[in-house]
């Protein structure tokens, strides 16, 4: 089905994890779609235009018509359902993919991407980051195993478990990782970037 870019908006920042992921997706289902971005440094998620379209001032935001979306799994899960694609073919898939999907908020957003955040933006190392570390450790812990032994996360293809925890992964070197101790995580992020649609952060949401 041919698609019009103007029926499909995401709200976000170049430099989001979480808006990357909806970019993504879209990319990789091949749907065209217009990128507005919101100044969080100049504080544009608090302003009374964008309070309108998602009051409590986060991104991502979703717009697919008159609908609107504000968190990036539930747009995750929309555009599979949409598309019939990157979803689960049953219960035990949805069941597995969920299990990523958690994965990716308990360990990943409150972990590794929050040591990204505190060595670029905040404090450096100290109580914070320590803290953080402790969570992205488990997960990684986890992770790598897992991708030592399976070639996508939750099922034998590609799924919106991939897409949800590709973003943060991108974060090991900035979180103070070195990638070649995840020989597991390396090869399976070569494998995503290989996927038909792939683009980067910068590519799928330009800083103009």
């Amino acid at each position: 089905m041919e698609r019009k870019s103007s029926d499909y908006t995401l709200y976000g920042h170049p430099v989001s994890g979480n808006a990357y992921k909806v970019a993504l997706m879209l990319s990789l289902c091949s749907i065209d779609y217009d990128f507005e971005i919101v100044d969080l440094p100049a504080g544009d998620n608090l302003s009374a235009e964008f309070l309108e379209i998602n009051p409590l001032g986060k991104i991502p935001v979703f717009r697919h018509g008159e609908l609107l979306l504000r968190q990036s799994h539930d747009v995750l899960r929309y555009l599979a359902s949409q598309t019939s694609l990157f979803g689960p073919n049953d219960w035990n898939e949805e069941a597995r993919i969920g299990d990523w999907i958690g994965f990716s908020v308990d360990f990943l957003s409150y972990g590794l991407a929050r040591l990204r955040f505190e060595l670029l933006f905040g404090n450096g190392k100290g109580p914070i980051y320590d803290y953080f570390k402790t969570s992205a450790d488990r997960g990684l812990s986890l992770l790598e195993p897992h991708l030592k032994n399976n070639q996508w996360l939750a099922c034998e293809r590609p799924t919106i478990a991939d897409i949800s925890v590709y973003p943060v992964m991108t974060y090991l070197t900035d979180g103070g990782y070195d990638t070649s101790d995840f020989s597991g995580i390396t090869l399976w992020m070569e494998r995503f970037q290989s996927l038909q649609g792939f683009g980067t952060q910068s590519k799928l949401m330009p800083d103009v």
